[in-house]
């Protein structure tokens, strides 16, 4: 256990993790309830296989005394976990159901299921429209939100003469990105674990290095990514090199134990920065130009 002071910041370095991991929960429209049940699973997931007491069978009680959750719930989330053996739900958003709806037939859509162009509002109440298809869903959101979010996801387009048209069945991130999507459940957990494991074993930390400099001309950026590439494609080819030497599939010769997964990588990160406070007049501090970060 962390003393409170670790603790309280532990939870602001969390928090801070969790932002660009929120930012994209909502632009792949993964809804906050969605998200709330996949925590409250992976917290009852983590307690079953990590924090059983030895010789113990590990019970609702225990689990709902580490995690917090109440016994009645751990218990549904247990027996719902068994059941659906490792099926991931997917929960659908407001404007998935917009668009499935829009899909369906009449009013909104021909009967072979063409989405039909709608006015934003129809003169009669019960006239196909935007803003009816948005009121037949029965959410307590605006009209506009509604059409917002699909204007700025690129579903709809808004006509010159205020129709709406529905260009594309869902939202789907450009490149390879059922591979791009594998890596983002993997890399950063690696890292994320690495990171962890050296606040817990500071006497023996495993590698964990990046260097930082924070005043780099935007102007730069192409030449510099480009080296950065470069750079990192060597490191990766010699790294490569050390682990084939050592995998077993490979080298039989190599040394024995216990069957160890490595990863060696490496990234590159970019983020526009506020310039700093002038200097104060009376006292100015030197300020390294670049760092070598490490945790020890």
């Amino acid at each position: 256990m962390l003393p409170r002071p670790l603790k309280a910041q532990f939870i602001a370095a969390i928090r801070r993790l969790l932002r660009p991991v929120v930012r994209q929960l909502i632009a792949y429209g993964v809804s906050y309830p969605a998200f709330n049940r996949i925590v409250r699973e992976l917290y009852i997931e983590v307690a079953d296989e990590h924090f059983a007491l030895p010789f113990k069978r590990q019970t609702d009680s225990r689990v709902s005394l580490v995690t917090g959750i109440n016994r009645k719930e751990v218990s549904q989330l247990r027996h719902k976990r068994a059941a659906k053996a490792g099926a991931i739900e997917v929960e659908d958003t407001v404007t998935t159901h917009l668009i499935g709806r829009w899909m369906a037939g009449p009013p909104y859509a021909t009967s072979g299921g063409q989405p039909l162009r709608l006015p934003y509002e129809a003169a009669g109440v019960r006239a196909p429209s935007f803003a009816r298809l948005v009121r037949d869903l029965g959410v307590d959101v605006p009209v506009r939100s509604v059409l917002d979010e699909l204007l700025r996801v690129g579903a709809v387009e808004l006509l010159a003469n205020g129709d709406v048209m529905l260009k594309t069945q869902a939202h789907v991130p450009a490149g390879d990105a059922e591979g791009k999507l594998t890596l983002l459940g993997s890399d950063p957990a690696e890292l994320f674990s690495t990171i962890a494991y050296n606040i817990e074993h500071a006497e023996a930390p495993r590698l964990q290095r990046k260097v930082v400099y924070d005043n780099i001309g935007a102007d730069a950026l192409p030449e510099l990514s480009q080296k950065a590439r470069e750079i990192g494609e060597e490191f990766i080819r010699r790294a490569n090199t050390l682990l084939a030497a050592y995998d077993r599939d490979r080298n039989p010769q190599a040394p024995g134990g216990p069957r160890t997964k490595v990863v060696l990588g490496t990234y590159v990160y970019e983020e526009e920065v506020a310039p700093p406070a002038p200097p104060s007049a009376t006292k100015e501090l030197a300020r390294p130009s670049g760092r070598i970060r490490r945790l020890r």
